[in-house]
């Protein structure tokens, strides 16, 4: 283990000896200053992603222990943990190797040559410059997947004490190998193989290793059954699977078999590697980032004299005269991981990919097409019996010659590892893409932008330019390169694949740009935009065919000088003067995150080719207009008559304006038609409690009118209507204004924060119901020094919580009621009386009522659940409807109080439903892993005592 340690110091050197956070080729997962782990591992807790463009649902939360392990060790910044972190994880991968090879009676030369090999491969080397860290934590797993799957068969062959424990750790370790499922697809090939070797020639007890094997099985999907519940069920439901690459390419949300297939197969067809590629490990990079194993200048022939010598050796097993079955299994590993890593190039690998997978499984096809995903199971098993040929050689005759021949063999094999091949210097006229590890200092400022945005006690979304996802800005010195994924608030057109993207970014690069695509920005909530001051800014789709520019990089065009032209012409955008490499921008059309609407507008295509999402079409163009409202909500009208007759009754029976756009690219007619009168708006004011709820009080209802929660549009969001007293509603007699004196504004919050003055008269009229209960409310922030190390902490408390000023017709207020864990599950739920109910929602006889009146929340009806903007949620709220529940009294909770003027307030519950499912099964994987803990705890005592009367 020492020398093991020696040699991840050499390997890793370079990496060590460089200032700089480690950054990645495609998936590196570590942020930069300790909250944003602390951000990460909460969010692991909700199936609702809202940092991501406006949110999107996302229940594969495979890294959930992999963010919670990390938490602990980030206050070394992350500079220190994105080198230490994969340092550790190749360490343990080959010092969990070390027991496995001993268990095949290596002696410790021959169990740390398997261990150096499997702990430098080509799969761990790819794994690291591509950012895998989850999967090279899954890797460091698998040799005790394997050990203790041995141990349990052996004992259970042997009739001996301990079968029990070593199925449930064997399934416990097996679990937790799915923080990726490459990985635990991995060792759950291993496993069916091992065990199936046994049954099918001649083990003893196949009953017995069969229940053991189930019993494994099912412990896995126990610990993993939060995301594996709901997987099942959206897949078999509607064929979504919310994991691959469709995410980042598809704008409806929902990627599905036959989206993600096309892409997989293009993907398979170029990672299908020729046998005896696959055989020497000497892999072809695909069509993306997913192997590298950089042979060093004039070491070419050595290295690969010494691959066909450990597949000689590998291979030689079948012609061993002692055979054992334990061996046996990982020689016939190794030949079924060669031909997966081949894929459809031999005919047993076209008949698992394309018939059994493809054909049979298409789910399967999708997730696990990529042939070099199965390295492991081709790695592990080389590594054991390569060292076994080794020492039977030594044991034949000669042991010294033998044992310096195979050490030398064992280090020329690795040594793309551990002779820098990651940090190797980058050739870009030579590589497609920099297959290297690559430093970037986190700079001061870095971490003075993070402070600014984090500090903000108020809700909104925060840009990074250029846009991310089709530009990059070439070599760089800024960290946020890579660590906007870690933004402190939620962040905004990460992808161009949210609906309002396309407009945004063709006005950012187009040669006649829209100057208020700030208008744009704030339907997300966007509140600033963050620009490093890169060098450059390249992208991957041309918007000016015609344009010539100063500099391009594999073919790409440089827009940098477009960009910037385009971005200072933007109106509603104001530069603030507060660093000096990063420019800030404010949105000062910014719209927040919950807001009453004042009218209804419909948009439908009239003529010519109609855009694929026509409201989205329409605002590029409304937006730029001198009369746009932005409390218009915007509803495609649709050919539904039933939709259409509801649309004419929400839009009123006064005049109505009309227009016709002519779009500016393609030859797209649209007619929007909007009331000239606008919808006596209420007030509002909200608290966002976390990803999946936001709480907020409405105030002075008089007439029906539209919520608009500017959060990716799902039928999953819910709109309940909470019981309270009517004091609580309207804030008469709560105590609020004895704790006006008390209020301060947040200094960090600048002139968002309504002032004392503002405030009480907001409290006058009603516009905030409560102040809190006056208690301290604490908060801790940290200061980051060199490297995002944490250096330092500071603690404010406030009687008062953030209140924001009016905007919008909407008050953020942080001191309504905190998030109750169950408040959103099982609500109660109008019911509609008959069928034909639906096609006339808004008739408040048509809907009944069950379960108020119980001091549960109250569902408002799906079918005045809207679509707004082409991406947003909206809910036609009609106080008619809502006089159904009961009225809220001085004294009994109800659902709605009357003002002295006759306008109605009342408290509405945005939730996400999927989380009460989520939760349960996140319950049900913990209850899952306690017991698993209990049982690897008590085990071992048990046995102990069990066996004592065989000693």
């Amino acid at each position: 283990m020492a020398a093991l340690a020696a040699l991840v110091l050499v390997a890793f050197a370079g990496v060590l000896s460089r200032p700089g956070m480690v950054g990645h080729t495609w998936d590196w997962g570590v942020p930069a200053f300790a909250e944003q782990f602390r951000d990460m591992a909460w969010r692991h807790l909700s199936t609702w992603d809202d940092y991501f463009e406006t949110g999107r649902y996302h229940y594969f939360k495979l890294e959930l222990l992999y963010w919670w392990a990390l938490w602990p060790f980030s206050a070394a910044g992350g500079e220190a943990v994105s080198k230490w972190l994969p340092l550790t994880l190749t360490f343990l991968s080959g010092a969990a190797l070390w027991p496995l090879a001993r268990r095949q009676g290596l002696s410790p030369l021959y169990a740390g040559l398997a261990s150096v090999f499997y702990a430098f491969s080509p799969y761990a080397l790819s794994r690291i410059v591509a950012g895998h860290m989850p999967m090279l934590a899954g890797y460091a797993l698998l040799p005790l997947v394997v050990l203790s799957a041995k141990v349990l068969m052996a004992r259970l062959e042997a009739s001996r004490p301990g079968a029990f424990y070593f199925t449930v750790l064997t399934g416990f370790l097996l679990g937790l190998t799915s923080l990726h499922p490459g990985v635990g697809m991995s060792a759950a090939a291993m496993l069916t193989i091992a065990f199936a070797w046994r049954v099918c020639c001649g083990g003893r007890r196949r009953l017995a290793l069969c229940a053991a094997f189930v019993g494994l099985g099912l412990v896995a999907v126990a610990m993993n059954i939060h995301f594996m519940a709901p997987f099942v069920g959206d897949y078999f439901g509607k064929g979504a699977i919310r994991h691959g690459w469709g995410l980042s390419v598809s704008a409806e949300g929902d990627v599905t078999v036959d989206t993600e297939l096309p892409r997989r197969e293009a993907y398979h067809e170029s990672t299908s590697q020729p046998v005896d590629a696959a055989a020497l490990l000497r892999l072809r990079p695909g069509m993306d980032t997913e192997y590298v194993y950089p042979i060093p200048d004039g070491l070419g022939l050595p290295w690969h004299v010494a691959a066909v010598a450990v597949a000689l050796c590998v291979f030689a097993y079948a012609f061993r005269s002692r055979k054992n079955p334990e061996l046996t299994a990982l020689f016939v590993t190794a030949v079924v991981g060669v031909l997966l890593v081949s894929g459809s190039r031999t005919l047993p690998g076209m008949a698992f990919y394309q018939l059994g997978l493809k054909k049979t499984l298409p789910i399967l096809f999708a997730a696990f097409s990529n042939t070099t995903r199965w390295l492991p199971l081709v790695v592990l098993p080389y590594a054991i019996l390569f060292a076994r040929a080794a020492a039977d050689l030594a044991a034949a005759g000669r042991p010294r010659l033998v044992g310096w021949a195979s050490l030398a063999v064992t280090l020329l094999f690795v040594s793309p590892f551990l002779a820098g091949g990651l940090t190797r210097p980058f050739d870009p006229d030579r590589d497609i893409q920099p297959l290297t590890l690559k430093q970037t200092p986190i700079g001061p400022e870095d971490a003075s932008v993070y402070a600014f945005l984090r500090d903000r006690p108020d809700a909104f979304r925060v840009a990074y330019l250029p846009p991310i996802g089709i530009t990059w800005p070439g070599e760089t010195q800024f960290t946020f390169e890579w660590t906007s994924a870690y933004s402190p608030k939620p962040f905004f057109l990460a992808f161009k694949t949210h609906p309002l993207a396309e407009p945004v970014f063709n006005g950012l690069y187009a040669e006649h740009p829209t100057t208020t695509l700030a208008r744009l920005a704030a339907l997300g909530s966007c509140r600033f935009l963050v620009y490093p001051h890169y060098a450059h800014a390249y992208t991957y789709d041309d918007f000016q065919p015609a344009y010539v520019p100063p500099d391009t990089v594999d073919g790409y065009k440089d827009y940098k000088p477009v960009f910037d032209a385009n971005l200072a012409m933007q109106r509603e955008l104001r530069r603030l003067p507060l660093f000096s490499t990063v420019d800030v921008y404010e949105n000062e059309a910014f719209l927040p995150l919950v807001r009453p609407g004042d009218r209804v507008a419909a948009v439908e295509p009239v003529g010519g080719a109609g855009p694929a999402n026509p409201v989205v079409a329409a605002l590029a163009e409304e937006t730029a207009l001198p009369d746009y409202d932005p409390g218009t909500v915007y509803l495609r009208a649709g050919r539904d008559p039933v939709f259409l007759e509801f649309l004419a009754s929400v839009m009123g029976d006064g005049p109505k304006k009309s227009r016709l756009l002519v779009g500016r690219a393609a030859d797209a007619k649209l007619l929007v038609e909007r009331p000239r009168e606008a919808i006596p708006a209420p007030s509002l004011e909200f608290r966002r409690l976390g990803p999946t709820s936001v709480r907020l009080r409405v105030h002075g209802v008089t007439a029906a009118f539209p919520l608009v929660f500017q959060e990716t549009f799902h039928a999953g969001w819910k709109a309940l209507l909470v019981p309270r007293r009517a004091g609580e509603l309207t804030g008469e007699g709560n105590g609020a204004a004895r704790l006006l004196p008390r209020y301060v504004p947040s200094p960090a919050a600048g002139p968002d924060a309504a002032t004392a003055g503002e405030l009480a008269g907001y409290l006058a009229r009603g516009e905030v119901s409560t102040l809190g209960d006056g208690d301290p409310k604490t908060r801790r922030v940290f200061a980051y020094g060199p490297g995002g190390a944490v250096v330092g902490e500071t603690e404010t408390a406030a009687a008062v919580g953030f209140v924001s000023r009016r905007v919008a017709g909407s008050v953020q207020n942080d001191n309504l009621p905190g998030p109750r864990l169950t408040e959103g599950f099982f609500p109660a739920a109008f019911a509609p009386r008959d069928p034909s109910t639906l096609t006339r929602p808004l008739d408040p006889a048509g809907w009944a009522v069950a379960g108020a009146g119980q001091g549960r929340p109250v569902a408002w009806p799906d079918a005045l659940h809207l679509e707004a903007y082409g991406f947003a949620n909206a809910w036609w709220l009609d106080p008619a409807i809502l006089r159904l529940l009961p009225e809220a009294g001085a004294d009994a909770p109800g659902y709605f109080a009357r003002r002295p003027d006759g306008g109605l307030d009342f408290e509405v519950l945005l939730s996400f439903a999927p989380q009460t499912s989520y939760l349960m099964g996140l319950a049900g994987s913990a209850a899952a892993y306690a017991a698993c803990l209990a049982v690897l705890v008590v085990g071992p005592f048990a046995i102990k005592r069990r066996e004592k009367p065989h000693a």
